[in-house]
């Protein structure tokens, strides 16, 4: 598989996808997840909190404090 003692993702023809950041911030990734996960999972859901807290494998109260830290409206 590899011509030296190690594997790198060219010898497995990996490369590294364009859009990367140099610098990754797992605050804002989490932040940006957050964003775009919490709404889809409500709409999956027609708004179900309860439902919407197990799709996303977090507690009711947490799904609730996210909502609020997202300024996230539930109709």
């Amino acid at each position: 598989m590899s011509d030296g003692a190690l594997i790198t993702p060219l010898g497995l023809d990996l490369t590294e996808p364009e859009d990367v950041p140099d610098i990754l911030n797992l605050a804002q990734a989490r932040e940006e997840a957050e964003r775009r996960e919490i709404p889809r999972a409500l709409a999956m859901v027609d708004g179900n909190i309860t439902k919407a807290a197990k799709l996303l494998g977090i507690s009711r109260p947490t799904l609730y404090d996210l909502l609020k830290h997202h300024k996230i409206e539930v109709d």
